[in-house]
């Protein structure tokens, strides 16, 4: 059988072109597109001296391309520019290093959201991002941070001390060994140098310094795990373990483009409904008709904004499997719930199955680490309950007797529960997991996003942006 020839070294006749060899249906070509119909201008520098400086366009399209293909790390990057086509073609043959991409990165927090709300601009002009539907959610994401980094504040202050007394004892050291100095600094030195240790000590005790008062800055306690190289990660639970994290929020409509990210280090979801629904109408010009998001995010506030703002929220007080049944404690599911007690709003009081009225006993102001809500508590008459037929199916308190409590939002919680509970209602809350968690999926996947490289929230929330625009550009491609 005869062979084609091979030549390794084989010389062109005319120059070859880098557009003839990515292919007409490459993604990377809408890619392309797309960044080319946006103004790109707040990210050029007003600089007249110096060597002039790569084109934005340029930057974003191969800072995006590698986000969208897993490849996210700068030095990875830059490698790729020299050796994979589609980066090539996309720098036109230009070879940022590692450090002028991280930095643009790093640097322009501003105009790469600007690029986030463009390409959702450019997508509902091809009749994409409606904002019929929207699903809310969060993830914990991995923070550039390993966990033997974390320790408690007050362990931190603790090692601060000992730090300290090292110092001391190493100067104290080269104090009592001055007759020692030819012997120790040799003849080419002064003598007062510092030694080695003592630089060391006394570098990680700038270190401790620095992250205590960066703790205290963000409203850390004594009893908060803090972490030495990003003090504004979380530790945060995730499945059966802990994790140094930070929470991802994404908001996605029913074709699954993203139009909010962002990043909190609070690990819980309660506070980030107000916010994604200004931020997503701040970024579109228009609010969401339907949200659903998980029982994280139901807060009375939440509902309450929802409603005020005429949004259809479906966000459940409880998890999805017990939708629609009675939420109780295991040790309590047989005695009644709060359900089977009437209230009548009128006359501010419950009455309970036997008939009997619990009336405000006590106001309670309660308050967590991220909220606060003042609760009623309503009881019966003292000795009511002890006489009562149905005591055995109602309390286990006999001095007490049974307690209601109710907050300033229990009428719009009664409002979403029955909503929630009814077949339209299981329907659309339905779609949340069809649409937001999928996209969380495909992030950490197949664009291979399992941990944020940078650290500080404010740089994790720029590398969100940056993940979630190269996801919706990735979906606008496949459109």
């Amino acid at each position: 059988m005869p062979l084609r020839p091979y030549e390794q070294d084989q010389m062109f006749l005319l120059p070859p072109s880098l557009n003839e060899w990515v292919r007409a249906d490459n993604p990377a070509r809408v890619f392309s597109e797309i960044i080319d119909k946006i103004d790109t201008t707040a990210f050029r520098e007003s600089k007249e001296e110096g060597r002039p400086a790569y084109h934005p366009a340029m930057m974003i399209k191969v800072l995006l391309w590698g986000y969208a293909t897993g490849v996210r790390s700068s030095r990875k990057i830059e490698e790729k520019l020299g050796q994979d086509i589609v980066f090539m073609w996309l720098a036109g043959l230009e070879k940022p290093d590692f450090r002028t991409l991280c930095l643009f990165r790093t640097n322009n927090k501003d105009a790469l959201e600007k690029i986030f709300t463009d390409v959702i601009i450019v997508a509902k002009t091809m009749g994409m991002a409606t904002m019929g539907l929207v699903a809310l959610d969060g993830s914990k994401v991995r923070a550039n941070s390993g966990i033997d980094t974390f320790k408690k504040l007050e362990d931190w202050k603790e090692l601060l001390k000992e730090a300290k007394t090292e110092a001391q004892r190493i100067i104290s050291e080269a104090e009592n060994i001055d007759k020692e100095e030819d012997k120790i600094h040799g003849d080419n030195k002064r003598g007062d140098e510092l030694p080695e240790s003592i630089e060391k000590v006394q570098d990680r005790i700038e270190k401790i310094e620095t992250l205590i008062k960066k703790a205290y800055e963000l409203g850390k306690e004594d009893e908060s795990r803090v972490s030495l190289t990003d003090a504004e990660a979380s530790f945060m639970h995730k499945g059966n373990t802990s994790i140094p994290a930070f929470n991802a929020q994404l908001a996605v409509t029913e074709d699954q483009l993203v139009v909010y990210a962002d990043v909190t280090a609070e690990p819980i979801d309660i506070n980030q409904t107000k916010k994604a629904v200004e931020a997503i109408e701040q970024a579109v010009k228009e609010k969401p008709k339907i949200v659903v998001a998980d029982t994280g995010y139901a807060g009375g506030e939440n509902f309450r904004y929802l409603e005020d703002n005429k949004i259809d929220g479906y966000i459940p007080s409880e998890d999805e499997r017990h939708i629609g049944g009675k939420k109780r404690q295991k040790e309590m599911e047989h005695l009644f719930a709060k359900e089977d007690f009437t209230y009548d709003k009128c006359e501010d009081k419950y009455t309970c199955p036997q008939g009997e009225t619990l009336r405000p006993a006590a106001r309670t102001q309660i308050k967590s680490k991220y909220s606060k809500r003042e609760i009623t508590t309503y009881r019966t008459e003292r000795g009511t309950c002890t006489a009562c037929p149905l005591r055995e199916k109602c309390t286990t308190n006999l001095k007490l007797g049974r307690a209601i409590t109710r907050d300033g939002y229990e009428d719009y919680r009664e409002r979403m529960r029955a909503k929630i509970n009814t077949s339209e209602g299981r329907a659309i809350y339905g779609k949340r997991k069809c649409l937001v968690e999928p996209v969380f999926g495909q992030i950490k996947t197949r664009n291979g996003f399992g941990q944020f490289l940078l650290r500080g929230l404010e740089k994790v929330k720029i590398e969100w942006k940056i993940v979630a625009t190269a996801h919706n550009l990735l979906k606008i491609t496949t459109a």
